[in-house]
């Protein structure tokens, strides 16, 4: 009988994280993404961020890995959110676009919150998200 756990389980590389306002799904397989930043502004505090969307892209491995992805305050201890998924992937041509939309996210305070992506329980990229007070003004 085929044991499907025979199959040579390669750990894929994080290609990258972007955060952005929007995405959206178009023809043939593409994603076009809205408002990419690494920044957020606020002017006044707490702040509440209507959507953030989190794309991570993954490649070269093979299996199956469990991803959670989580949003840390400036602690790096107090979770604002946390997302898991499964991430299947046949071999090590495919590529996989993991897309997560957080609405409504709450910063208490401005200051260097952290985006880290887990592969199977194991911290791979710890990305900084700086939120920053500005005053009324500057938006002029």
């Amino acid at each position: 009988s085929y044991n499907h756990q025979m199959v040579e389980k390669t750990r894929p590389n994080l290609n990258f994280t972007i955060l952005c306002d929007d995405v959206r799904q178009e023809m043939g397989g593409k994603i076009s993404l809205m408002g990419i930043f690494d920044n957020l502004y606020a002017q006044s505090f707490p702040a509440v961020h209507p959507r953030l969307v989190i794309i991570n892209e993954w490649s070269e491995g093979a299996g199956d890995f469990d991803t959670t992805l989580r949003i840390l305050a400036p602690d790096r201890k107090s979770v604002l959110r946390e997302n898991n998924a499964r991430l299947k992937m046949a071999n090590q041509g495919q590529k996989h676009r993991d897309v997560s939309i957080h609405m409504n996210i709450e910063f208490r305070e401005p200051g260097t919150y952290w985006i880290e992506s887990y592969l199977d329980g194991m911290l791979v990229s710890s990305l900084p998200l700086n939120v920053v007070q500005v005053k009324a003004k500057s938006f002029g």
